[in-house]
């Protein structure tokens, strides 16, 4: 059976456009399930009160005052491994966030361990917003050493003792719980900053960040409990396949070459 050069042509054309077009409806396709996986992943985060970056660091927020002006952290015990690391969020009206041993809620862990020159704290962090807003919420972020309980509070005013304490890693039962570390709180003779001695008074909502203090203060854009899935694997499986159709119109055009 004879076919003219022409027809051949014709044809190598034809299946090169076929196979341009297949190709496409991959890419789509692809690109359509890398959509849907990533709005799944985001609404399935948004009660979530961790996030993972694209460098897979997991990120645990806490809300330093609700947004109704409560006095809590929300929420007041997380659990996150060595490396995790801790971003609080402050909502109004002036909080901070000052870390303390378990025996003493009130008091900065410096006073009570002179050695320890990493304790955190946060300095006060004053937020006018109107409640219940969530824009521009001032945050600082620390790092976990290790799986050792933490525990912090918050040093303005009586907020300490009125309950506005909280940990990491805090073990769910024994005598050493958070709902145990709240109550010798509220017991606290008083509740102090980091640079105030024993009999000074309760902290007034001036104190800058301690040198000490092993954390960072920064200008958030609200809270966010979201897990955002990286982008990477949807554009790179796009760019691979984008590649097909032009391997096949140049098979098409080269074998057409040959037949002249």
């Amino acid at each position: 059976m004879y076919f003219s050069k022409s027809f051949i042509v014709s044809a190598l054309v034809g299946f090169a456009a076929a196979q341009s077009s297949a190709s496409s409806q991959v890419i789509s396709a692809s690109e359509t399930l890398a959509s849907t996986a990533s709005s799944t992943a985001s609404a399935a985060g948004t009660s979530s009160t961790s996030s993972i970056s694209g460098a897979g660091v997991i990120t645990h927020t806490i809300q330093v005052g609700g947004p109704n002006g409560s006095l809590a952290f929300y929420p007041n015990n997380v659990k996150a491994n060595a490396g995790d690391m801790i971003q609080f969020q402050f909502h109004p009206n002036n909080h901070s966030v000052v870390e303390s041993t378990f025996d003493n809620p009130c008091v900065p862990i410096q006073n009570i361990m002179s050695n320890k020159t990493d304790a955190f704290f946060s300095g006060f962090m004053p937020n006018t917003t109107p409640l219940n807003s969530t824009s521009q919420l001032l945050t600082y972020t620390i790092r976990v050493p290790d799986d050792t309980p933490i525990w912090f509070y918050c040093s303005q005013g009586k907020h300490c003792q009125e309950g506005m304490v909280g940990a990491i890693n805090a073990p769910a039962s024994g005598d050493k719980t958070v709902q145990a570390f709240t109550a010798l709180a509220a017991k606290a003779s008083e509740n102090l900053s980091p640079g105030q001695a024993a009999g000074s008074g309760s902290g007034t909502g001036t104190t800058s960040p301690s040198s000490g203090s092993s954390g960072s203060p920064t200008l958030g854009s609200g809270a966010s409990g979201t897990s955002t899935p990286s982008p990477s694997q949807k554009t790179n499986a796009a760019s691979v396949l984008s590649i097909q159709p032009f391997l096949g119109v140049g098979a098409a055009a080269m074998a057409a070459l040959a037949l002249w």
